[in-house]
């Protein structure tokens, strides 16, 4: 064991942070010393990022409510009462205990509740932390670490900007990623993909104005640098023109209420803005202060293969369904998707699409203050946060009683008779019942069934048309004949 962290490897090996009372202390001692700097941290976060007033208040408000919540989640005599259920002779078959060390990666962007988004439930499942932080002139970094490190025991929580290996640590640890990794990825790594592409499906069905909004709002918040905003928005050929009078619409009307003095495409290298001057078949729309609205025709420009952290907002036209599914799912696998369209058509497309999560009809605002999750996880539906106590434990199952079938299977061991075992034979080989087809209503039929009864139904309304006027016609023939 290293020397570096000696004392947070003696404070796991301890179990120091296990006490529920402990942990409590500790969250409310967090919260308290956060609240104390809550204007410093406010004017550090906005001097660092140019972010407006509400971003700023709006990431503040989500960590010191992450610290709320797990502050009010632990329930001291629940814990306590749980921890010896064994010793009053009960199973304790969903006991976790912690990993012991987290460390933790923190992401750039929204720094303050990314690294809090992680912090918290780690603290709250009882394991001691280091967090090792980028070398940095920004102020956000020092001044949030320092006042953590102040008001949390020395013994559970320390910070460092030098590589934490595994030598250093000596303990059964946890690794948290949040700006991903080029090594392998190990079981214990929570490794978040902030490369992992985002997608925005616009079916011919969907409220234009509600998309338009939504998207906007997602894509031009924190200055286009959250990994969630969309990066193209794949919208029906058929409500084109529509939805992008809507999106600059809401362009404008996002500048004026913001007022965002900062140029819109500033990233590093080969920046948007160079590959939009560049690249064929692309139409801007709207190029402001706040951010640019870019309609991409040709499939194969590189704008579309790329993650964006600008605030630029992509669109592409599709064809159809199956064409968004299919050009959305043509490389790797997405970080999120988001759909609008009405419900039917919405539970096919996030069947299909290949993502861990999508959202039908917005986009939350949380998410955008977040790290992209861990790869193939989703995040809290409350809380949105892409981590949760149970990933920073390990399970600790303790069973005081076998289950009946126990019983009955040692006996056989030790003593079967021919009839007890041709018993078990005869349920082994019981065939399961016939499975019930349960007729459903028109109102669970599938979309593309939708789409065949209404495909029938006009077919048969123009043959019995037709049908009608023929005989019509035919019947006036013959009766002048006849008559």
């Amino acid at each position: 064991m290293s020397k570096r962290f000696s004392n947070i490897s003696s404070a796991a090996i301890d179990g120091r942070a296990l006490n529920p009372i402990f942990r409590k202390t500790q969250l409310k001692q967090l919260h308290d010393a956060l609240s104390d700097k809550a204007s410093e941290i406010q004017d550090a976060i906005r001097n660092d990022t140019g972010h407006t007033p509400a971003e700023v208040q709006i990431e503040y408000w989500l960590a010191m409510r992450q610290l709320t919540q797990a502050y009010t989640a632990i329930d001291t005599d629940r814990a306590f009462h749980d921890e010896y259920a064994v010793s009053r002779g009960q199973s304790a078959s969903q006991a976790r205990e912690a990993a012991g060390i987290v460390v933790i990666h923190p992401t750039r962007h929204a720094f303050f509740a990314c690294l809090m988004s992680a912090l918290v439930p780690a603290l709250a499942a009882g394991n001691c932390v280091i967090v090792q932080a980028e070398q940095s002139l920004l102020r956000t970094p020092r001044l949030v670490l320092d006042v953590i490190a102040r008001a949390l025991d020395h013994d559970i929580f320390e910070t460092t900007t030098a590589p934490v290996n595994e030598s250093d640590l000596g303990h059964p640890h946890i690794r948290v990623l949040q700006n991903g990794s080029d090594g392998a990825h190990l079981s214990h790594h929570l490794v978040s993909d902030p490369e992992a592409r985002v997608v925005a499906v616009v079916e011919r069905d969907a409220d234009l104005d509600v998309a338009a909004q939504e998207l906007v709002r997602a894509r031009f918040a924190l200055r286009g640098r959250s990994p969630y905003p969309p990066d193209v928005v794949l919208v029906n050929e058929w409500v084109k023109r529509e939805f992008l009078e809507a999106v600059v619409r809401h362009t404008v009307r996002f500048v004026a209420e913001d007022g965002k003095k900062t140029p819109p495409l500033t990233a590093p290298g080969q920046s948007l803005s160079e590959l939009v001057r560049t690249e064929k078949g692309v139409n801007v729309l709207s190029w402001s202060s706040a951010g640019a609205v870019v309609e991409v025709e040709d499939r194969k420009s590189l704008l579309l293969r790329r993650k964006v952290q600008e605030s630029c907002l992509l669109v592409h036209a599709v064809t159809s369904i199956d064409d968004a599914i299919d050009f959305s799912t043509s490389n790797t696998r997405l970080g999120a998707a988001y759909v609008f369209t009405k419900p039917s058509a919405a539970k096919y497309i996030c069947q299909f699409l290949d993502t861990p999560m999508s959202f039908v009809n917005h986009v939350p605002t949380s998410l955008l203050f977040l790290p992209m999750a861990p790869l193939n996880t989703s995040v809290d539906p409350q809380t949105y946060s892409p981590y949760n106590e149970a990933a920073f434990c390990r399970p600790k199952g303790q069973f005081v009683a076998p289950a009946a079938q126990e019983n009955v299977l040692a006996q056989l061991l030790q003593q079967a008779s021919p009839q007890q075992l041709n018993t078990i034979g005869q349920q082994a080989l019981t065939k399961l019942p016939v499975v019930k087809r349960v007729r459903r209503g028109i109102e669970h039929i599938g979309f593309f069934n939708h789409g065949v009864l209404t495909g029938g139904v006009l077919l048969l309304s123009t043959v019995l048309g037709v049908t009608g006027v023929c005989s019509y016609y035919a019947f006036g023939f013959v009766r002048g004949r006849v008559f």
